[in-house]
């Protein structure tokens, strides 16, 4: 019989990882990467906006530090992770379910995401209220930006309509801690991003988000454009670590 030997120190490495970085897994006729780092009790998945991969995370992790056990997901079609366009919320959510499943992570999770990611969590948690221990989303994407506002423009691999529809199916949260922390107002005026009807309709979407869990609030960071997490990387993490001690 063949046997794995592992040498006590080697064990001891992995053990304090957490599992191993940069597993890629099949689901869903396709692949998924799952980058995995630190330690911790609590794992904190990491969603990254459209158009990143799971290294966009790599500054903010450094600030968290390793004791909190990340792990940066690819979203299907990006970096490692294999898939076919368009994407909905409903394909995000059931490819993020079928990752955490083939990697073993079946505790409840801390989501944390940025932009898109906002829809994909928005709908896993109300499928899956039970594995889903709390969430941190920064300048979350919200329905009403899918279908009003030019959505193709901005995510144009996202089926917009449909993913409004899917996520407007979720009504409610459990009662979990939930932070959004949003850009600075002022910094989108004065940058012209946008015309202040998208922005005040941006401010009462993530309102509204927030108001899906009973301990849902929404701060908007100073000095912060869209990536809050690394304009603002401490005030982010600081976020997260709230979340953390409050669940584990």
């Amino acid at each position: 019989m063949n046997r794995l030997i592992v040498i006590p120190a080697l064990a001891a490495m992995l053990a304090l990882s957490g599992c191993a970085t940069g597993n890629t897994y099949a689901i869903m006729g396709g692949q998924a990467h799952l980058d995995c780092q630190g330690d911790g009790s609590t794992t904190v998945i990491l969603m990254a906006g459209m158009g990143d991969d799971s290294t966009v995370w790599n500054p903010f992790r450094k600030t968290l530090g390793p004791d909190v056990r990340t792990c940066a997901w690819d979203y299907p079609g990006i970096g490692e992770s294999t898939g076919a366009a368009p994407m909905t919320a409903g394909v995000a959510a059931a490819s993020l379910n079928a990752t955490l499943a083939a990697a073993g992570i079946d505790e409840p999770v801390v989501l944390v995401g940025h932009s898109i990611a906002g829809l994909t969590v928005r709908l896993f948690v109300g499928r899956h209220p039970d594995d889903v221990a709390g969430v941190v989303l920064f300048d979350p994407t919200v329905s009403s930006f899918s279908w009003r506002y030019h959505f193709s423009q901005f995510y144009p691999n996202w089926d917009g309509a449909v993913s409004a529809r899917e996520v407007d199916r979720i009504t409610a949260w459990p009662d979990i801690p939930f932070e959004i922390l949003r850009h600075d107002s002022d910094v989108y005026r004065d940058q012209q991003m946008w015309d202040a009807e998208v922005e005040d309709a941006w401010i009462e979407g993530q309102a509204d988000f927030a108001r899906l869990a009973p301990a849902g609030v929404v701060s908007e960071i100073q000095d912060a454009g869209h990536y809050v997490h690394l304009d603002q990387p401490q005030i982010a993490a600081d976020a997260v670590l709230r979340v953390l001690s409050e669940v584990e």
